[in-house]
């Protein structure tokens, strides 16, 4: 369990191939074209059971993509003045390899409309349970799951919380912080 407070960028250029089991993440939704390839490309060479990526439809991540997932968020009136607001987000999946099809077919559903629970210190948190959906869908026990884009460590409590390792790259200090202790303390 590794908990990175720098940029991605720096530790991603550094991994070896396939040296991490699942990249599961929700990058910046204003990455530029040539960004997201880049992450792309680095996501693909480092993990053995390929990428989960969160996307805005009007900034997809990378074409082609195996299957798509979208989550279907409560409304809300953040950024919503003088334009429609989105209550949909895309999920890209990159040859997930894994597909722990003993689970009922249930879980199975691309299309998602869990909550986030509670009072949340992070604007773009994702719902506890459609990771831990995600998460217990395309890993194992044991296996170590990467989000370069941590966040508010989401990806980690969820991978704790389910015997996996986690490796977590957060460049913002004041969300390394609040990981650090939502992950430790809590």
């Amino acid at each position: 369990m590794i908990i990175y407070n720098e940029d991605s960028r720096d530790i991603l250029r550094d991994m070896e191939d396939n040296s991490i089991d699942l990249v599961l993440t929700d990058p910046p939704y204003d990455l530029s074209e040539e960004d997201k390839m880049w992450f792309h490309n680095q996501f693909m060479r480092i993990s053995k059971n390929g990428a989960i990526v969160f996307s805005p439809p009007e900034n997809q991540w990378v074409h082609p993509v195996d299957q798509y997932g979208f989550w279907i968020k409560p409304i809300s009136t953040k950024n919503t003045s003088r334009r429609y607001s989105r209550f949909v987000e895309m999920i890209f999946f990159y040859s997930t390899t894994i597909w722990n099809s003993d689970r009922h077919w249930s879980q199975y559903s691309n299309v998602f409309t869990d909550l986030v629970e509670g009072a949340t210190k992070h604007p773009y948190e994702k719902p506890v349970s459609l990771i831990k959906r995600l998460l217990l869908n395309h890993s194992n026990v044991g296996d170590t799951i990467l989000d370069p884009f941590a966040g508010s460590g989401t990806i980690g409590l969820v991978a704790k919380d389910n015997d996996r390792d986690y490796i977590l790259i957060e460049k913002e200090k004041e969300y390394c912080e609040l990981m650090r202790e939502r992950l430790f303390f809590q």
